[in-house]
C-alpha cells in the first residue's frame, strides 16, 4: 500500500497554483457527441460536488479548510457543468471566510534558529493571488475580491516590470527574499491579467513564454536551467499551455503552444498516461488530467481519458470498499488498490482523491464511447441449491476484458471476463429463500438473476399410527418441504419411497411395517438430507 498522500513536491504544486484549465470548453460539439461518453465526467463531478461542505471550503490534507483545493474543485465543477450552485457556494466560502485572506497572505511568529527569540513573518503570495483571480474571473458575474483584497490590484502589485510575479516576504518587517512563485502561478497571472485588461498583461505573458525551454517544455522554477532535461515538467507545461490557449493569440504564442503540444505528445507514455516532475515521474492522474486537458480533443487525450477511467471508482467497485465513492479518481494504481481494500480514509486520503479527481475531471470529457456495450444476462443453476454451498453464477452477453461485479445476499464478487461468458462463484447464505443477485459492469450495464436456496431445517414427520400390528400398513407424511423439493422416506435403513413434494410442501408414503417387533425408526429427508431431515418412531406389536 502506498502512502496516503502525494509527495510533498506535488502537494506544493497544487497549493501554489496547479489546477484544471480555467476556461477550456468541455462540452462536446454535435459531431463529437457520438464518440465521447459523458459517464466519466458525470460520475466524477457528482462525487466531487458531494465533497463540498456547507461552508463551501473543502477540507485539506490535515482536515482544515483548504482554499487551494476548493478552487480546484470549483474549476472542475464549473467545467463539467450542472453544478453552478456548488461552484457559487465554494466562491462564497473563499470570498467571505477569514481563511480566504490567509490564502493570499500570511502572518506568523516563529523561532527559526531556536535562539529563544521569536521572529515575526509576513508575506503576500503571488501564485495564490493569480490562481484565485483566474477562478473569480470565470464566474458569472465575475468576482474581484477575497477578504477585502482587490485581486487585480494585489496581483499587479506583485508583478515586476519584467512581467515576473513574485511573493512579498518580510522577517521582522525587513524583506527576507523568500519567493515561492513559479511558472504555475505565472501562467494563471498571464491569463488573469489579460482577461482583466491590465497594463501588466503583456509583460506577464512575455515572461511566461520565457520559461519555455528549447525542447518545448516549460520549467517549473524561474531559475531552473533548461540545459538540465529534468527541468522541464509535465504539470508546468500543461498549465502553461492551458492558459495560453485562453489568451488572444500572437505569432509568439502560437509558436509556444505548438512546441508545448509536441513536447507533451512526446512525453506521453504508451499506456496513455503522464508522469509529473522529477519527484513524481511515475504515472499519475493529476499530471495525466492536466496534460490531456491542455491538448484538447486529440487521440492522445482520448487515450489518457481511458487510462483515467481505469482508475475511477465505477459500478464495478460496488463489490469493494470503494462502494459509495463512484466517480472518484485515484491518484495512481497504488491509491486505487488501497481504496478498494480499505476505502477512502479522511482527511489525508480524501484530500488526495479530491485533488486527483478535480485535476483529472476535465480530461474525462474526451472519454471514448463504449462501442461494444455489454448486455449482461445473469443466471444461476436451476433447481434448489444448498445453503452454505458455493455455486457459480453465469453472466453472458459481456465482452472480453469486461470487469464484472456480482452483489447479493452476503456476496460481493469481482472478476474479469475472458470471453463472452464469465462465471463468478458466490457462497449461498443460510436460510430457505429465493436469493436475487445483480451483476454490474464498469459502465453500469446490469442484470439480475435468482436462485432457489434450501436452508437447514428439522422437518416434521406425521404418522397415522404410533403402534402398528406386524405386517400392518402405516402412512407417514413429511411436512415443511419446499414446493417440488426432492424427498425420501427411510424405514429400517432402506428407502421406502422417493419423489418430490407437493406444491404445499408435503411428501408421503404408505408401507407395510414388516414382522419384526419392537420400536422402529422412520426418517424423512428433504433434498439435502444432511441439513433437511426429520425422524419419528413407531412400535410394531403382535
Amino acid at each position: 500500500m502506498r502512502a496516503s498522500t502525494r509527495t510533498s513536491r506535488i502537494a506544493a504544486y497544487v497549493a501554489s497554483g496547479a489546477l484544471v484549465v480555467s476556461g477550456t470548453v468541455l462540452a462536446a460539439t454535435p459531431a463529437e457527441a457520438a464518440t465521447h461518453d459523458p459517464m466519466g465526467t458525470t460520475q466524477a463531478a457528482t462525487w466531487l460536488a458531494g465533497q463540498v461542505p456547507a461552508s463551501g471550503l473543502v477540507a485539506g490534507q490535515y482536515g482544515g479548510p483548504d482554499v487551494g483545493v476548493s478552487i480546484d474543485t470549483a474549476q472542475a465543477l464549473r467545467l463539467a457543468g450542472g453544478h453552478a450552485a456548488t461552484v457559487d457556494k465554494i466562491a462564497d466560502g473563499i470570498q467571505t471566510d477569514p481563511a480566504g485572506t490567509n490564502y493570499l497572505e500570511y502572518e506568523y511568529d516563529f523561532d527559526s534558529d531556536n535562539d529563544g527569540t521569536t521572529e515575526h513573518y509576513e508575506g503576500q503570495a503571488a501564485n495564490a493571488t493569480a490562481k484565485a483571480m483566474a477562478l473569480f474571473q470565470t464566474l458569472s458575474p465575475a468576482r474581484t475580491t477575497i477578504g477585502g483584497i482587490n485581486l487585480q490590484e494585489r496581483l499587479e502589485a506583485l508583478t515586476a516590470g519584467s512581467g515576473q510575479i513574485g511573493d512579498v516576504s518580510t522577517k521582522n518587517d525587513v524583506p527576507d527574499g523568500q519567493d515561492y512563485a513559479n511558472t504555475l502561478g505565472q501562467a494563471f497571472a498571464a491569463y488573469a491579467l489579460t482577461k482583466a485588461g491590465s497594463a501588466e498583461a503583456g509583460n506577464a505573458v512575455s515572461f511566461l513564454l520565457d520559461q519555455q525551454c528549447p525542447n518545448g517544455g516549460f520549467r517549473l522554477a524561474f531559475t531552473a536551467d533548461c540545459a538540465d532535461s529534468a527541468t522541464v515538467e509535465t504539470d508546468a507545461t500543461a498549465i502553461a499551455l492551458q492558459q495560453l490557449n485562453l489568451i488572444p493569440t500572437s505569432v509568439a504564442i502560437t509558436e509556444a503552444k505548438t512546441a508545448a503540444r509536441e513536447w507533451l505528445v512526446d512525453a506521453q507514455k504508451a499506456d496513455g498516461s503522464w508522469g509529473g516532475g522529477t519527484s513524481t515521474e511515475a504515472s499519475n492522474s493529476n499530471s495525466t488530467g492536466l496534460a490531456a486537458s491542455a491538448l484538447g480533443d486529440t487521440p492522445q487525450s482520448e487515450k489518457a481519458a481511458q487510462w483515467l477511467r481505469a482508475r475511477q471508482a465505477t459500478h464495478y467497485n460496488a463489490c469493494d470498499r470503494l462502494a459509495g465513492e463512484r466517480g472518484a479518481i485515484a491518484y495512481d494504481n497504488a491509491a486505487l488498490a488501497n481504496g478498494r481494500n480499505s476505502g477512502i480514509t479522511p482527511p489525508a486520503e480524501t484530500d488526495q482523491w479530491q485533488r486527483a479527481t478535480s485535476q483529472a475531471l476535465p480530461a474525462m470529457a474526451y472519454l471514448p464511447e463504449d462501442t461494444t456495450p455489454a448486455n449482461p444476462v445473469l443466471t444461476g443453476p436451476s433447481g434448489y441449491l444448498k445453503a452454505g454451498s458455493t455455486r457459480g453464477l453465469t453472466t453472458k452477453g459481456v465482452g472480453n476484458g469486461d470487469k464484472l461485479c456480482v452483489t447479493g445476499p452476503g456476496a460481493k464478487v469481482q472478476g474479469t471476463a475472458t470471453g463472452s461468458t464469465k462465471v463468478l462463484a458466490v457462497k449461498l447464505p443460510a436460510g430457505t429463500a429465493t436469493r436475487t443477485y445483480r451483476v454490474w459492469d464498469s459502465w453500469g450495464n446490469t442484470d439480475t438473476g435468482s436462485v432457489k436456496v434450501l436452508g437447514k431445517k428439522t422437518l416434521p414427520l406425521y404418522k397415522t399410527k404410533s403402534r402398528v400390528k406386524r405386517s400392518g400398513w402405516i402412512t407417514v407424511r413429511i411436512g415443511g418441504l419446499a414446493s417440488g423439493e426432492a424427498a425420501k422416506i427411510w424405514y429400517k435403513g432402506k428407502v421406502i419411497r422417493s419423489g418430490k413434494a407437493t406444491t404445499g410442501g408435503v411428501f408421503s408414503a404408505s408401507f407395510k411395517v414388516g414382522t419384526s417387533l419392537g420400536q422402529k425408526s422412520i426418517v424423512g429427508h428433504g433434498q439435502y438430507g444432511d441439513i433437511r431431515r426429520g425422524a419419528t418412531t413407531i412400535r410394531v406389536v403382535r
